[in-house]
């Protein structure tokens, strides 16, 4: 069934419909984020019972969810300018739940880096579909506070895992749910896994409850798309503008990543917090600033209407300069209670990066690229984002610093480089997204 829409003026799902799609999204969203952010809360158990060092760990949160999150992205994008993206996100859906359930299966190193290897594929295909059906669903003007709700939806999933994963996880390591059928030939930590990642398999068919949007071409454009070199040309005949949306907004997020999983071990190490308070605790300094998510969209988008077609990425500089040093301060605070709210005033500014990059990617890329386009930013961002931040944390620590007692040391040498090169990304990139922008029209 040919789904394109090949007519000059674009339309769109009724309102009403278009917003039952972002919650579906956002709910689903909230989901991938809980099965992704699990391990943060287990770091301790699952280095005890399998004798892995912060590096090993960090690469289990960060390179092996992250290398197939980022690969799979590409085949991915294709098949979402080619087919209907709701049996994507289906697939997507079933793959990451049952990685997330099987790492509850694993006994060694290597079968947990597999688990998390399916986590990150399942996830690669969510996030970059659902930036194209939302992309589909809103015009120019309305876009970035839709993606803005969206990706509250992750940042609030990162925020369940702590505010009920943490008496949950308390829970289970005291043995709660040994007894049940099956769970006695596992380890606590590795009940915690199959608990939460089981029943995700089933919310897969959320997807089927929106209507698949009609795909916004030009008149005259092939509703089947092509392969990615059209896609790399339109990204590298623009260079500064992608550099600061995909590279810049990468390294926004890694610095992010690597704080949300790193923190709760520091809180552990420097102040001996057990998980029901570091989850308490996390949940609320990223729960509440996810409610900024919609605000950091709605400026966006009258800053645009205005006509400032930079307005992402200005406004993308303007929190990161805010958002610093809150960061840099959460880990040179002398209370364990001071360290999270300044880690969540950091939240607050920060955040505006997670829905300006997939906004600005829609915004400034032509209808019949978004796929692979998007596909192209989830890889790069997922690469830099996933795998660069939470490595070098582990390999500071071990192999420079020596002392797993100086991960706050190791998180601040990560927060001053480099969100210095992303600020110095999105000012040299306004210009070029201006050009870009006026040249081509916008989102169409």
């Amino acid at each position: 069934m040919n789904e394109a829409v090949e007519t000059a003026k674009p339309a769109y799902p009724r309102n009403a419909i278009a917003w039952l799609t972002v919650a579906i999204l956002f709910v689903l969203y909230i989901r991938s984020l809980a099965d992704r952010y699990l391990m943060a809360l287990l770091v301790e158990p699952i280095k005890a019972d399998l004798g892995l060092s912060d590096l090993q760990i960090s690469l289990l949160q960060g390179p092996a969810f992250a290398i197939l999150y980022s690969i799979c992205a590409v085949p991915v994008g294709l098949a979402l300018d080619r087919s209907s993206r709701r049996w994507v996100l289906f697939l997507c859906i079933v793959v990451w739940s049952s990685g997330a359930a099987a790492c509850g299966l694993a006994a060694s190193f290597a079968i947990l880096a597999l688990g998390r290897s399916l986590v990150g594929a399942g996830e690669a295909g969510y996030t970059t579909g659902a930036y194209s059906i939302i992309g589909d669903s809103f015009p120019a003007e309305r876009v970035s506070l839709a993606m803005s709700i969206f990706v509250m939806g992750g940042v609030t999933g990162a925020g369940v895992v702590f505010l009920l994963g943490g008496p949950l996880v308390g829970v289970v390591l005291d043995g709660a749910v040994s007894h049940w059928p099956g769970m006695g030939a596992f380890k606590p930590w590795q009940q915690a896994f199959i608990i939460t990642g089981v029943p995700g398999i089933l919310t897969a068919l959320l997807v089927f409850l929106f209507p698949e949007p009609p795909r916004h071409k030009p008149a005259g454009t092939q509703a089947k798309g092509g392969g990615y070199g059209e896609a790399l040309r339109f990204i590298f005949a623009h260079p500064r503008c992608f550099s600061a949306v995909i590279i810049g907004i990468g390294l926004v997020y890694t610095v992010t990543i690597a704080l949300q999983l790193w923190s709760p071990a520091y809180l552990t190490r420097t102040y001996g917090w057990d998980p029901t308070q570091i989850g308490l605790t996390m949940g609320v300094a990223q729960m509440l600033p996810a409610l900024s998510l919609p605000l950091h969209g709605w400026v966006v988008d009258r800053l645009y209407a205005s006509g400032r077609t930079d307005a992402h990425l200005l406004w993308c500089l303007i929190t990161l300069v805010l958002a610093a040093p809150f960061a840099v301060a959460a880990y040179l605070a002398a209370s364990p209670w001071l360290t999270v709210v300044l880690f969540g005033i950091y939240m607050v500014f920060s955040l505006a990066s997670s829905s300006m990059g997939p906004a600005a990617t829609q915004v400034v890329t032509p209808p019949e690229l978004r796929g692979r386009v998007s596909a192209i930013f989830v890889l790069v961002t997922g690469l830099i984002g996933m795998a660069l931040g939470t490595f070098l944390v582990g390999f500071v620590t071990d192999k420079v610093l020596g002392d797993p007692q100086k991960l706050g040391t190791s998180l601040i040498l990560l927060i001053v480089v480099v969100l210095t090169i992303a600020a110095i990304l999105f000012a040299t990139g306004r210009a070029s997204m201006r050009r870009l922008v006026e040249t081509k029209g916008g989102l169409s």
